[in-house]
């Protein structure tokens, strides 16, 4: 065997390794979101989704390593194909079903004001990370026949009118949630370059096994 299609055959079972970690993490992710946030509709698809295709890559990817360890032009060939295929799944997942950030807020809220209702204290945890108060502003609060609570206010300082918090959680909780969309397609497009390179390394190396077995034969 040549140096360069050992250099391929360890690039390959390198990236196939590191595609492996990155499923794993993957499945972990969602699977998370899915327990944390068990009450919304607006990441259930999207993490079943990516729980499914991060066990699909999870199971390619060491289906690649074997065939890198064996040297199998076929089973090579069948891994780039089948990483080609879940490449274009996770793109149109991407595309097709993001999480719907603004309604896991809007979820989140109105499940915690639902639990403030039944005396669960479930809002000052938002009202004081995120500044906000009530669902959609500190009326909600009279409104319910409730008191506006200290942590609607700036330092949870109520003598200060001036001091409270005019916008709702599900709006301040929303800007948060968008905010962190950029890390999410940073995550969801380096995984689909980490693959996409697998499955070119992958056809070098099958190639080159080509031409390996073919010199043999002379």
């Amino acid at each position: 065997m040549s140096c360069g299609t050992k250099t391929l055959k360890v690039s390959s079972f390198v990236l196939d390794f590191l595609c492996c970690v990155l499923a794993a993490l993957t499945i972990a992710a969602c699977s998370y979101a899915l327990i944390t946030f068990s009450h919304s509709a607006a990441i259930r698809v999207p993490c079943i989704l990516g729980i499914v295709l991060g066990s699909l890559l999870f199971l390619s990817t060491i289906f690649g390593c074997i065939a890198a360890l064996r040297e199998n032009i076929r089973m090579t060939w069948i891994y780039a194909v089948v990483m080609l295929a879940l490449i274009f799944g996770q793109i149109t997942v991407i595309f097709a079903q993001p999480i719907n950030y603004e309604l896991l807020a809007n979820e989140t809220i109105y499940d915690a004001w639902q639990g403030q209702l039944y005396n669960q204290s479930r809002m000052p945890y938002y009202e004081i990370k995120y500044h906000c108060c009530g669902q959609t502003g500190p009326s909600n609060y009279p409104d319910s026949g409730l008191r506006v609570p200290q942590s609607c206010y700036f330092n949870q300082n109520a003598t200060v009118a001036t001091d409270l918090y005019t916008v709702g959680c599900d709006q301040k909780l929303a800007a948060a949630f968008i905010k962190g969309t950029r890390w999410e397609r940073i995550s969801d497009w380096s995984v689909v370059g980490v693959e996409t390179l697998t499955v070119i390394i992958a056809g070098l190396l099958a190639i080159a096994l080509q031409n390996v077995e073919r010199r043999r034969r002379y």
